[in-house]
């Protein structure tokens, strides 16, 4: 059951930014959560404790006192495997002009992708794993999250290796992130098909009509974890969902399916063999990415 939404008037001033924060629980009011442990001798966990007890649930004081207005340092993630030829370096020169710190976990590549990533001073971990995770999905999260939780960042902005912000969410995200009243930001994905002048739009493909939370404040001592699917695991560990957090009109472009359609051809394979049963997304959706005439849409880089 889902608590009616909190709404609260936000303060961030950027472009094309909603205007309230939206604060939603997945908790009944008679439901207990579990808090994160708290330190002897902390009234403010102390208090968290007593309304707990009662089924009401207040964030207690080791989380809230590592929310910052002003400063915060901006740490990019990203796993990455095979990128050689693909998007890698455009996307890496692009994060290094608007984030303070890029951590990469490499995914047992062969073509040489770790020398492109230490190219770039931003770069402040980069680790490499002997045997590839990508059908584990879950697993490489979790890795990726735990290098990167352990660069002591502020901010966590979750990348693909084939997406780029637009210039009004780079230009934005630093008053995004330096408040002390929302712990997520969500933006609009769009799917380029075929190259970057358009993307898909259809029945299946319609990831732009919703919001996708792509940065997060990291709150140590918050319970995080990714659920665990081999395939389709989102971005952002589950609990992260039940904190307050900020939905934009600001735009990313995905370039996955920007390619040839030879690109595309394997992708699809590789989906299919990954997730034959469509366990983990739906085979109509991996079928549709061989539709030879899909429905496009001109892309415009702002509103």
């Amino acid at each position: 059951m889902m608590l009616d939404p909190k709404k609260r008037i936000q303060h961030v001033n950027g472009p094309m930014v909603h205007r309230k924060i939206r604060s939603e629980t997945s908790h009944t009011p008679t439901e207990t959560l579990e808090l994160p442990h708290a330190e002897p001798g902390d009234q403010g966990d102390q208090d968290a404790g007593k309304h707990q007890e009662t089924g009401l649930y207040r964030e207690p004081f080791t989380v809230r006192r590592v929310r910052k207005s002003q400063g915060n340092k901006l740490t990019a993630m990203l796993q990455v495997r095979n990128e050689r030829g693909r998007y890698l370096e455009e996307v890496l020169g692009d994060l290094s002009e608007f984030v303070d710190e890029i951590v990469i976990v490499d995914d047992a590549s062969t073509d040489g992708t770790p020398d492109i990533c230490r190219a770039y001073p931003k770069v402040v971990r980069l680790e490499v794993l002997e045997k590839p995770l990508f059908a584990e999905e879950w697993r490489l999260r979790n890795a990726l999250w735990q290098a990167a939780v352990g660069t002591s960042p502020d901010w966590l902005l979750s990348v693909d290796a084939d997406e780029l912000y637009s210039m009004e969410a780079k230009k934005a995200i630093r008053a995004l992130i330096n408040q002390d009243h929302a712990d997520w930001i969500a933006f609009r994905f769009y799917d380029m098909w075929g190259g970057r002048t358009h993307y898909r739009e259809d029945e299946l493909w319609g990831l732009h009509r919703r919001h996708t939370a792509s940065l997060v404040r990291y709150m140590p001592g918050y319970p995080y974890f990714y659920p665990q699917q081999n395939h389709h695991v989102p971005r952002l560990p589950l609990p992260c969902t039940v904190l307050p957090g900020i939905s934009t009109e600001l735009k990313v472009q995905h370039l996955g399916w920007a390619g040839s359609l030879e690109d595309r051809v394997r992708k699809y394979l590789r989906y299919k063999r990954i997730d034959p049963h469509g366990e983990w997304g739906s085979l109509e959706h991996y079928e549709s990415i061989l539709d030879p005439d899909p429905r496009l849409i001109p892309w415009k880089e702002e509103q």
